[in-house]
């Protein structure tokens, strides 16, 4: 396998990402679009690139870059995706012009940060006001950037900080003591829930809202007022998550909230996300990220090398490439030749793909169709009554079983569980077969949202309906087919489901 590492972004979270991977002593590519990167020795820096297309597996990834006007492509065996957060000001959500003294919160830090501005704007008694949680919820990196200035502001002799907020995001290492100690230094916090009635007239800038306890309305003038920021996800990571081929969380990070991704982790292997690139996060966090990153790196290309086994396999004289495995692939897992083919290292054993394919060509390691129907008629011949198959996702619903029988709960004394690597490769023909030999099926995913293979769920409900229909066509009660998601801590939720199946077939 290759172990050069390719890190995309252009902010402090990439340089310290491609830095560690260089002391770690990984060839390091950096690329990003900035025109002005630094990074450490060892570090080759791409400056102003976009990804324009990546192919390849893990351990053997080829980039295209489009890099001021030229093409360049690089191998790579794992990519980390370190982007940056967007920034925008919301002086428009107040009605403000920004201006000398009305001012976005990335304004107001270069300003202090400049000693010459600052001693020019700031001399003399100056009052600042700062606007925050209005416009939006807001967050503890944006809470942790307004209490460092509101602490700088504090320590220039003569100038007041007043913060008018909605709810203060303190829930971060050292914001609550960062917000008291403002406090003690003398800054003003008016905790509102709705928004204070702000006029600019030129220079002239007036802050009102109505106080409840004192019943009146309070008015400040203030000499600058700093507005709040919105920070969002990269706006290129539409583009660049259907170049990589990843998953778009809700917010448009490059992770969705499921916890099997979680901390570093995509729907494709060898294609890590770190700091903003996944959520609004500090430096701190970032590290973090970046230490889980090096983990993971470790453990996939290691020196080079890599041992794995196959867990899907390929008959290549069935297949007739028609590429339903490619497209229904959750893990980006198969390319082809004149036949598919399977990474052993991209592929994460789901099994979509085996269930999915119409000349059941593919095959999973463990869970093959003959294994499958042999557990099924195991399940027919095993004692008790009713009889009751249930196919159970591992990764949640057959531990939510395991726990249900380890806690004696109260389960069915005909059901018999088939653990599957996902619920995606529950076949209908399983469910078919199974319903000629038992009296009833439960299919048990994971949660809308938390699916392993982000959409084996969503598979098995599909063939869930469609069993619905051919039940329906020969005869059969369609609520003898059950379909329910659980998660693995779910063992009461379980017991549930199986007893109200029991009930079910019982008065059927």
């Amino acid at each position: 396998m290759t172990t050069d590492v390719l890190v995309i972004g252009g902010g402090a979270a990439a340089v310290q990402a491609a830095n560690r991977l260089s002391t770690a002593e990984y060839p390091v590519t950096l690329a990003g679009p900035g025109q002005q990167q630094t990074a450490g020795k060892g570090v080759e820096v791409i400056a102003g690139a976009t990804v324009i297309d990546v192919t390849g597996m893990p351990g053997d990834f080829t980039v295209k870059l489009a890099s001021q006007g030229k093409a360049v492509t690089k191998k790579a065996g794992v990519i980390v995706v370190a982007s940056e957060l967007a920034v925008t000001p919301l002086l428009g959500a107040y009605g403000l012009t920004a201006g000398e003294t009305v001012l976005s919160l990335s304004g107001f830090e270069a300003l202090i940060s400049d000693d010459a501005k600052r001693g020019k704007v700031l001399s003399g008694e100056k009052t600042v006001a700062f606007l925050a949680g209005f416009a939006q919820e807001g967050n503890p990196l944006l809470m942790k950037r307004i209490l460092t200035c509101v602490d700088h502001l504090t320590g220039v002799t003569g100038c007041t900080a007043y913060v008018y907020i909605n709810n203060i995001k303190v829930a971060d290492d050292g914001l609550e003591r960062l917000y008291k100690k403002g406090r003690d230094k003398g800054a003003t916090y008016f905790k509102l829930q709705q928004a204070p009635s702000v006029s600019q007239d030129g220079n002239n800038l007036s802050i009102t809202f109505h106080d409840p306890v004192l019943r009146s309305d309070i008015e400040l003038s203030p000499d600058i007022i700093v507005c709040e920021e919105s920070l969002t996800a990269d706006p290129t990571h539409p583009a660049l998550a259907k170049a990589l081929r990843i998953d778009l969380g809700p917010m448009g990070f490059l992770q969705k909230e499921n916890v099997h991704r979680l901390p570093v982790g995509s729907n494709r292997e060898g294609i890590f996300v770190v700091g903003p690139g996944r959520d609004v996060e500090n430096l701190t966090k970032s590290r973090a990220d970046i230490d889980n990153m090096l983990l993971r790196v470790r453990a996939l290309i290691g020196d080079g090398s890599l041992s794995v086994t196959a867990k899907a396999v390929v008959d290549r004289d069935k297949c007739v490439t028609c590429l339903t495995c490619y497209r229904c692939c959750p893990h980006g897992a198969i390319t082809w030749d004149n036949k598919a083919i399977i990474s052993p290292v991209a592929c994460q054993g789901c099994g979509i793909c085996a269930s999915e394919c119409p000349m059941d060509a593919i095959q999973l390691a463990d869970f093959t169709d003959a294994e499958m129907m042999d557990r099924v008629k195991a399940a027919a011949n095993a004692a008790g009554a009713p009889k009751i198959v249930a196919f159970c996702c591992r990764n949640s619903a057959y531990e939510a079983g395991m726990m249900a029988a380890a806690f004696n709960y109260e389960l069915p004394k005909g059901l018999q569980m088939i653990k599957v690597p996902c619920a995606g490769k529950v076949d209908i023909q399983y469910i078919l077969n199974a319903l000629a030999v038992v009296d009833g099926v439960l299919v048990l995913a994971c949660h809308t949202g938390n699916c392993k293979s982000e959409v084996g769920n969503t598979y098995a409900k599909w063939r869930v309906n469609d069993a619905y229909r051919k039940l329906e066509m020969v005869g059969i009660k369609k609520e003898r087919l059950v379909f329910a998601t659980l998660a693995s801590n779910m063992a009461a939720d379980f017991a549930r489901i199986a007893k109200d199946m029991e009930n079910i077939v019982r008065e059927l």
